[in-house]
């Protein structure tokens, strides 16, 4: 069954209404920027129910344009109602849960969304999120990696010396070489591009300026990444 405009507009203007250092993006989507990053809540629509599901979201703004840097989110975190189970909402009966949904969902937000955010805790809720299943079985895997890669360009965005320090830990890791061949990757080959990166701050830096200067992103609201 397809949801009326409407309905998608009602529960947009209650979760801004909740959330109202958010931007909308689309009647499903309400980001800010925050540095290098957008992030914000996305309301998924369940495909096989007339339901969504809130979840808590991270994309890069730093790779060659808007398009491509939402093609993959850094983060997407969903949250628990009280049974453990993901947060289903009804379209048609929003309202009735909508109060119960937010006491769950502020309880797990990582990260607070009305202020500016430091370094420390952004990495902090990527290293938490890299630490659960299914990333946790595989503690070195290419998948790993991509998250310390975005560890480390955030942390770029800060200093280059911050992501330095990121590249020197990296570096001491025991990447799962086979596992990177599978993915098309190189150990070697891809450390050697992030250090590259750093050397090369200055476009790094530009690039997420232009994306920021998209007329879809331009408009959103914003907090400083911090030291």
């Amino acid at each position: 069954m397809k949801i009326d405009t409407k309905t998608k507009k009602e529960v947009a203007k209650e979760w801004l209404n909740a959330f109202p250092h958010l931007s909308t993006f689309n009647l499903n989507k309400l980001y800010k920027v925050v540095g290098p990053c957008l992030m914000g809540i996305e309301l998924i629509k369940s495909p096989f129910t007339v339901n969504y599901s809130p979840h808590f979201v991270m994309y890069p703004l730093w790779k060659r344009d808007l398009l491509t840097s939402l093609e993959y989110p850094i983060l997407l975190m969903d949250f628990k109602n009280e049974k453990g189970f993901q947060c289903d909402i009804p379209y048609e009966k929003h309202s009735a849960s909508f109060s119960d949904v937010m006491l769950k969902l502020k309880e797990q937000m990582p990260l607070s969304l009305d202020r500016n955010v430091s370094l420390d805790e952004l990495v902090t809720v990527i290293i938490k999120h890299s630490q659960t299943p299914p990333l946790s079985a595989a503690p070195n895997s290419f998948l790993q990696a991509i998250l310390q890669e975005s560890i480390l360009k955030i942390a770029l965005f800060v200093s280059t010396s911050e992501a330095q320090s990121v590249l020197e830990q990296m570096n001491k890791r025991r990447w799962d070489t086979n596992h990177f061949r599978s993915c098309g990757e190189e150990v070697n080959r891809w450390l050697q591009s992030l250090e590259a990166t750093i050397s090369s701050r200055d476009e790094f830096l530009k690039q997420i300026a232009t994306n920021k200067q998209d007329k879809k992103i331009s408009i959103l609201a914003s907090s400083e990444l911090t030291r």
